[in-house]
């Protein structure tokens, strides 16, 4: 199984792997780690250094969401990638993203075989409705 990490500013990646959970069920091998506001860079390297560690001694394959590239769950995941070269990073976590990961890694699983279709279910979340939208297409189907 394909071992996932969620790192954000602030509470948002525990709060992100709480909701999916809530459609797909709770999920094994899957950490979340929030920068918060004050907290030392040395501090959160570390955070991460122990979660990924934690992984690792469970799972070959590590997936890291994070919010921002640039930000600094990014950056200090970018900067670990030479000690875990089974690490890959996406950035701009969302609830689409998440979901498709859960119900894509299986034991079998190659993360570089599904990790376009996370970035696409990614960005296939997000849609703007408005008035206009809704009268102009009165026949929409929903996904769920």
């Amino acid at each position: 199984m394909i071992a996932v990490l969620v790192s954000t500013h602030g509470a948002s990646a525990k709060s992100l792997v709480e909701s999916a959970e809530m459609i797909c069920g709770e999920q094994t091998l899957c950490e979340a780690v929030s920068f918060t506001m004050g907290q030392s860079l040395d501090d959160f390297e570390q955070q991460i250094e122990q979660k990924l560690q934690l992984l690792t001694n469970q799972c070959s394959q590590i997936l890291c969401l994070v919010d921002l590239k640039g930000g600094t769950p990014f950056n200090t995941l970018v900067k670990l990638i030479a000690n875990y070269p089974s690490l890959e990073v996406i950035t701009g976590v969302n609830i689409p993203m998440l979901l498709t990961t859960f119900m894509l890694r299986t034991d079998e699983s190659n993360l570089s075989d599904f990790l376009p279709e996370i970035i696409e279910a990614s960005v296939k979340g997000i849609e703007l409705h408005n008035i206009a939208s809704i009268t102009n297409n009165e026949n929409q189907d929903e996904d769920f």
